[in-house]
């Protein structure tokens, strides 16, 4: 096992999240506010205590956002040892990075995510309309199909689908089956957007937008805010409520550039490397997991992320997802024990840049979850990011190991 110095000394003492929904009529740092002001307040403990703060948005000064700075400010925090501003899954290592190392003791991540990527007044208005006149009038998109161009591009994501069709022999079931298992849970989660039962005949029927990948393919786009607040274990143990502890974790890279221009191996992408990192790093197996969280921004990303993490070999999914299905409640049970995305994912509860996933997994182990809860959950993988850049694996356990 590689050396692994934070095993067991970082907890997540607070959890807060926003209602997930499509015009929430609020700023990137309103809702980060309020997501924030929930985790602190879950935490019981005073802002005063929080040194370091991991925030959204594309830079340090940009208006609107819940950068760093303007959470800093907002809440009225009056001194900070450590910042940064980051997104999807690495948010969260690099704040559990820095309580670790002792840049600071107790740290708050902030991640929001609006459906409309202008903060302006009549963005904030109503984001998703602007958005759509601008992708289908005169711009540069010149595209009628709001689906394809709604807020980043598909194609590199389609091409892989289409790819793994080829190499392994796979039909769109694989993939379907992920759509489907996320709805299910969704339906029981009263903060998803998507809460309608599908079937797998309603997978297939949903139209197609990028060859061959289709619109159940892809995420939600909603207005959210979710908050953590990390500290020590030490200090978690002072605390009133339950904390979730970080057993390994890990990111990876391979060093090929961005998107579709590096046409490498199915098992070279970057997902492999952070699942190979993380488990280098801890005692425990993919047999120990209870909970799973493969990215599911799109499909393709998911059955990627359950390979990689080693619950079967490339290209084998689909006879395990098939092996894995709960006819009954129409879920994964990957190897007849590890339930898959308990929330409804990206796909179903909304899109959140794979954050919501450390905020469900908290939520599972502390046994917060009410009907929905995973009886007996003691661990939880989460495997968040592109194919191509931010791939993270994170581990979390009920109890320290």
């Amino acid at each position: 096992m590689a050396r692994n110095p934070l095993r067991g000394q970082v907890a997540v003492v607070g959890v807060g999240s926003t209602r997930y929904v499509r015009d929430a009529r609020k700023t990137h740092l309103g809702l980060g506010l309020e997501a924030a002001v929930a985790a602190i307040k879950d935490a019981g403990i005073d802002k005063s205590e929080i040194d370091g703060i991991c925030g959204s948005g594309r830079d340090t000064f940009s208006v609107g956002d819940a950068t760093y700075l303007a959470v800093q400010g907002g809440l009225g925090i009056e001194a900070t040892t450590w910042v940064l501003n980051s997104w999807l899954g690495t948010c969260f290592v690099y704040a559990a990075q820095a309580v670790a190392t002792g840049l600071c003791d107790t740290v708050l991540i902030v991640q929001a995510h609006r459906r409309g990527a202008d903060t302006s007044q009549s963005a904030v208005a109503d984001p998703f309309r602007q958005r759509a006149a601008a992708l289908t009038g005169a711009g540069i998109w010149r595209n009628s199909d709001l689906a394809q161009r709604w807020y980043h591009s598909g194609e590199a994501y389609a091409g892989w689908t289409a790819r793994y069709m080829h190499d392994y022999g796979a039909s769109k079931d694989v993939f379907g089956r992920i759509a489907v298992n996320n709805r299910s849970h969704a339906v029981r989660n009263p903060n998803a957007v998507m809460r309608t039962p599908i079937t797998l005949d309603d997978y297939h029927e949903s139209r197609e937008i990028w060859a061959p990948m289709q619109l159940l393919d892809m995420d939600v786009p909603v207005d959210i805010g979710e908050a953590l607040v990390l500290t020590t274990a030490e200090r978690a143990r002072d605390l009133p409520g339950k904390a979730v502890y970080v057993d390994a974790m890990s990111m990876g890279g391979t060093g090929v550039g961005e998107y579709y221009e590096n046409g490498i191996g199915w098992t070279e992408l970057s997902p492999w490397r952070a699942m190979a990192g993380m488990w280098n790093r801890t005692d425990l197996g993919v047999d120990d997991l209870d909970l799973f969280f493969p990215y599911d921004g799109f499909t393709v990303g998911a059955v990627q992320f359950t390979e990689a993490a080693g619950f079967c070999g490339p290209g084998e999914a689909a006879d395990l997802f098939e092996s894995s299905w709960d006819k009954q409640r129409s879920i994964l049970r990957l190897r007849g024990r590890t339930l898959v995305t308990t929330n409804g994912g990206n796909l179903s509860q909304g899109r959140s840049g794979g954050f919501n996933y450390y905020a469900e997994a908290v939520r599972q182990l502390r046994g917060d979850c009410g009907d929905r809860q995973a009886e007996g959950a003691r661990t939880a993988l989460i495997g968040a990011g592109s194919f191509y850049h931010d791939p993270v694996a994170v581990l979390l356990t009920a109890e320290p190991q």
